[in-house]
């Protein structure tokens, strides 16, 4: 009874083992899988509740990111501020920094134009790569835009009819906060892309930063 209780014993042993290699083998499999498919869930998991409003609190900019970007056109007829017709072309190749408000520029106007010159200067030897762009609404007041451009003489100005406004506001209207009145700095790339924007108390620090690392980054432009 012994020895074929042994011999029993002896030939399961070779059986068990494998039995147990098998499974082992299937887990690493799966654990293999799950170790590939757990970015991908990841992931998914980030965008899904991105789109219910969560955020990554990692990001490094100091802007609010436009998603998706969205083309800028400057509307046909465009004028400068001393009557002369404006480039459809200007936003191309370069960085431009956005600001529309009444051409009476009040206090706060003249703020957002004195922080979009020298953010643009803090740049240092890529400020050339940055260009700046005053979209004035409202009728222009006999003093309003000639003192600006005085003030402000390599920055460029245009006027927007009522109509061009119009077409314009769709693009500028962020977060459900129409264009006119916003206040906000925008952003757009060299290929014509409104891609960010500051709100009105944004620290003007912030879009240094960002442009430097734009700028430091992007080969375009």
């Amino acid at each position: 009874m012994k020895q074929a209780s042994r011999k029993r014993y002896t030939g399961a042993g070779p059986v068990c083992r494998r039995q147990r290699g098998f499974v082992n083998s299937r887990q690493a499999l799966v654990l293999l899988a799950l170790l590939f498919l757990a970015p991908v869930f990841v992931a998914w998991f980030m965008h899904m509740s991105a789109e219910h409003g969560w955020r990554p609190g990692g990001t490094t900019n100091k802007g609010t990111l436009i998603q998706p970007p969205r083309p800028l056109t400057l509307p046909a007829g465009l004028i400068g501020a001393t009557g002369e017709p404006f480039s459809q072309d200007f936003l191309g190749g370069k960085w431009t920094l956005i600001y529309v408000g009444d051409a009476a520029c009040g206090g706060a106007c003249r703020e957002k134009l004195y922080h979009m010159r020298q953010v643009r200067l803090a740049q240092g030897e890529n400020m050339l790569r940055v260009q700046r762009l005053f979209l004035a609404t409202g009728a222009p007041e006999p003093t309003g835009l000639p003192q600006i451009l005085a003030e402000y003489p390599d920055m460029a100005v245009a006027v927007l009819s009522p109509e061009q406004a119009a077409a314009l506001a769709p693009v500028f209207s962020v977060e459900g906060i129409p264009m006119q009145g916003a206040g906000n700095v925008y952003l757009v790339d060299p290929l014509g892309n409104l891609m960010m924007y500051y709100r009105p108390d944004a620290d003007p620090r912030g879009m240094i930063q960002d442009l430097q690392r734009l700028l430091k980054y992007s080969h375009t432009g």
